[in-house]
């Protein structure tokens, strides 16, 4: 309760009135989501323990019913939201192995840092290379004078 109000006396500290009356609201809000999302999902899983209870045979009691059909669903919901985790972060980690790959193989053909007067080598090339095709192009220009 001491670092509740703690964070409450430093957001009151900090923003005026009508701020913290905005994030008090947002805070709110988000609360009665997550309890909303939260009985809804206990209702379904309520719902889905006895439709799967009906399905065992009636020589089995109910309670002990009702706990296998529970540990049962548990373990299949896990097993889809470890399936879907183990999914997505493989192709998190993938596209960010792509990505450091690319910028690996591409940082002389990107902008350089701005900021500093020294030439490395990838702007030394660039500028040698500007010169080339000046050089070029004025060659070109005394050819048809």
């Amino acid at each position: 309760m001491c670092l509740f109000s703690f964070w409450i006396h430093e957001l009151v500290s900090c923003h005026p009135p009508f701020r913290l009356q905005m994030h008090l609201e947002s805070i709110f809000a988000t609360g009665v989501l997550c309890l909303s999302l939260l009985q809804t999902t206990y209702k379904i899983g309520k719902d889905g323990v006895e439709a799967g209870t009906t399905l065992v045979p009636e020589s089995v009691p109910r309670p002990i019913a009702r706990i296998s059909v529970a540990v049962v669903g548990a373990a299949v919901v896990l097993f889809f939201v470890k399936s879907f985790l183990s999914t997505a972060f493989f192709f998190l980690a993938t596209m960010g192995l792509i990505y450091s790959a690319f910028i690996a193989f591409n940082k002389d053909d990107g902008p350089t840092t701005g900021g500093s007067d020294t030439t490395t080598s990838s702007t030394a090339t660039t500028a040698s290379t500007d010169e080339e095709t000046l050089e070029e192009a004025r060659r070109i220009m005394e050819k048809y004078k």
